[in-house]
């Protein structure tokens, strides 16, 4: 398998773990297309029922071995149909590749944010403390 297919199919078990089937291309720039969409759904959902490899995983999203078990089901597949190569190629393209340019911006976050408890603050105070 090709690095950049290695790296695809790790960042889109991972996705899938924080994110789910469903809400995985929510935030992406660019439209990934309903051949692509069609064809992870295919991989884990079974007559509207999700498969439990990719439930157990979103349970314990740190498990290697869960995360390796959904890697497994996307790499069978790649093995067996070369042409799910390409709309593995899209997602990771148009999902995992996506960049944003800011030019003159502040207060912008890009990523998720965890206090541990404690407050976050986005913005200037204009001088007030």
């Amino acid at each position: 398998m090709e690095p950049i297919t290695t790296t695809a199919v790790v960042l889109l078990a991972r996705q899938l773990a924080e994110k789910g089937l469903e809400k995985i291309f929510e935030t992406t720039g660019e439209e990934v297309s309903k051949n692509a969409i069609n064809w992870l759904k295919r991989l884990f959902k079974k007559d509207e029922n999700v498969a439990p490899e990719l439930i157990e995983l979103q349970e314990k999203p740190e498990s290697q071995a869960r995360l390796n078990a959904v890697k497994a089901i996307i790499e069978r597949d790649l093995e067996d149909n070369p042409d799910s190569e390409t709309y593995l190629k899209e997602i990771y393209q148009k999902v995992f590749n996506s960049t944003a340019n800011f030019t003159n911006s502040k207060n912008i976050n890009t990523g998720k944010l965890n206090s541990g408890g404690g407050n976050i603050h986005l913005g200037d105070s204009y001088g007030n403390k």
